[in-house]
Formats: structure tokens, sequence, C-alpha cells
């Protein structure tokens, strides 16, 4: 590839990543990956990330994108042929985008509006904010890759809450396999910007470690916080708060508090786990 048009899809002029981020989103709309408001929430999502953070941004949230919209294809077809309920649908709507990515998109607008006007005392945040841009999409990343080779791996879940059994799928429920496939999407978005960014071995790890340990608080919230439901009309356990026009009746957790909003603190709880990580375990001995 010639070296100035290389130049211009690394460094990206707004018209390209904007022109780049609406293919995405229409070819993932084209694909059935996204609803309508999905489509337009990754568009903004993917004009952030590419247009201000660069290639080094996009890559690792395409791998995360690319990788866990075909794992929640595949998890959805194992599902059917097992007779297992989807309730979640495999298509991500504005919601879901913004749970799974907002957090990340935050990171790299924040660190593109600091890094014109960096004084000595926020200098820091230049090398945290883009640590904490990985380890946020580690944890989502980490969380869709337990959930979808979980159950894609058959077996039987336990609750964290009780450690009694639950369906493939559960929130707050955990397996061997999907532990594992947790720990491999947490050391996956790493390893995607590894030849990227200058990241020190020790900060790979430890980005790997916070999304694995953000996605463990994920299966935390989906046992103690997220509300789950028995249907109003057929009586059948469920995640939705209504049914058929009905609300759905409380079993445990807060009405309020779904998988959108436990994605979105788990991604908070992944960042915060890399920041202490690395303002007491690697910075200071480096």
């Amino acid at each position: 590839m010639n070296p100035t048009l290389l130049h211009t899809f690394i460094v990206p002029p707004i018209w390209l990543a904007a022109l780049l981020a609406a293919l995405l989103a229409g070819g993932s709309y084209a694909l059935r990956w996204l609803t309508l408001s999905g489509a337009i929430a990754t568009f903004c999502v993917g004009l952030v990330v590419y247009g201000l953070g660069q290639w080094q941004a996009a890559a690792p949230l395409l791998a995360f994108f690319i990788s866990s919209s075909l794992l929640s294809k595949l998890g959805k077809l194992s599902k059917a042929a097992r007779g297992i309920p989807v309730e979640k649908g495999d298509r991500r709507n504005a919601w879901q985008v913004g749970a799974n990515g907002g957090l990340a998109t935050a990171f790299v607008l924040l660190h593109y509006l600091l890094a014109r006007h960096l004084t000595p005392t926020i200098m820091t945040l230049d090398r945290y904010l883009p640590m904490l841009f990985l380890a946020a999409l580690a944890t989502v990343n980490a969380d869709t890759w337990a959930t979808e080779i979980g159950s894609l791996a058959g077996g039987t879940p336990r609750l964290l809450s009780n450690w009694r059994p639950a369906p493939p799928g559960t929130s707050g429920a955990i397996s061997f396999v999907g532990t594992l496939a947790a720990a491999g999407g947490a050391l996956f978005i790493p390893l995607c910007a590894y030849r990227l960014w200058p990241i020190a071995t020790p900060e790979l790890i430890t980005i790997a470690w916070a999304g694995f340990l953000g996605s463990f608080f994920d299966s935390i919230l989906g046992a103690s916080l997220q509300g789950q439901f028995r249907d109003a009309v057929t009586g059948e356990p469920t995640e939705q708060n209504a049914s058929n026009g009905k609300p759905a009746i409380l079993l445990r957790g807060l009405r309020w508090v779904n998988n959108d909003m436990v994605n979105l603190l788990a991604s908070i709880g992944g960042a915060l786990c890399a920041w202490a990580l690395l303002r007491y375990g690697v910075y200071p001995f480096q």
C-alpha cells in the first residue's frame, strides 16, 4: 500500500472515519447483527473511536465487535437447536451498544480532549486512559465470550448466589468452560493491541486480569442486583420486566437493573481494577 494512503488510514481525516463507521454500521445492520438503533449507535461509537483514537483504538474495538457478534449468532443457533429459549436476541440495539462500548468510547474522547491541554499534574492520564480503554473492552469481551462459549459448550452452570444449577445463559451463573472463555476473551483484547500500541508485558497482563475480574463482577451483579422475573402470563422465568403488556413478577434483584445496566457497571468495575493494578502494582516499579 502507498505510504501516504496507509498513513491516511492510520491517522484518518474525519470524513474517512465517518465513511468507514457508516460502512461498518450499515454492513452489520444488513447482516442482522444490529437493529436500526444499534446501527446508529455503532456509527457514533466508530466515528469517535476511529476518528479520535485512530487505528490503534479502532483495532481492539473491531476485535470485540466482530468476535462477539459472531459468537452471539452461533450461540443463538446452538440454543435454538437444543430448544433453549433466547430472550436477549443476537441483534444489538442502541442500549446494548452503549452498555458495551460507551465507557471505552468515553475514554477515547477524554484522552483526545486532554491530550491538547495536558499539564504536569495530569500528564499521567496520557498513559492511564488508553489502558483503561482497553480494560473496559476486555471486560465486556470476556463477559460475551463467557456467556456464548459457555452456552455452546453445554453443561450446567451454577448461580453464584446459591450455587444451584441454572439454565445456560442465565445471568449470574458461571461454568468451568465459561470461566476459561472469560479469561481468553479478556486476554484477546490487549493481544490485538499489542503490536499497535507501545504496551509493556506487565500492562498487557494487567489489562487481561482486570478484564477477567470485571467479567466476574458482571456475574456477581447478575446473581444479586439484576432483576429476575416470572412471566405473569406463562409463569416462565424471564429477564424481561414486562410481557404482553403486563408487568412481570419480580423474583429477585432490582426491577430497574437489567442486563445492559449490569454490563455497563461491570465495564466500570474492570476499568477501576485496571487503574488500581497499574497505580499500585505496575507503574511504581517501572
